[in-house]
């Protein structure tokens, strides 16, 4: 899988990351016909923080993204609403 550069939002770092669904089944279709999963790396920059510390959030979905560019935007911003505080149960206030 191909690196691509990390965000940088509201003083955290922000890597998507995305995956192939796992493949469950064994009716000879495509394990790649599944899709991608998506979850998100949220850290403090080394440069803010002394001691560097993340958390990965996995969004779980009934779905996949069939497209790698569209899971990619949706870890960003489900990256960027963590952040925000809207999503319930997921913080990073001591990050």
């Amino acid at each position: 899988m191909p690196t691509y550069p990390f965000l940088l939002y509201k003083g955290y770092e922000l890597h998507p990351l995305v995956f192939s669904r796992t493949f469950h089944r064994f009716d000879r279709h495509s394990r790649y016909a599944e899709g991608y999963d998506i979850a998100v790396r949220i850290c403090r920059p080394a440069s803010i923080a002394s001691a560097p510390s993340s958390r990965v959030f996995r969004l779980n979905q009934p779905h996949t993204f069939s497209d790698f560019g569209a899971a990619r935007r949706a870890a960003r911003q489900q990256g960027k609403d963590i952040v925000d505080g809207k999503v319930s149960g997921a913080s990073v206030v001591d990050l």
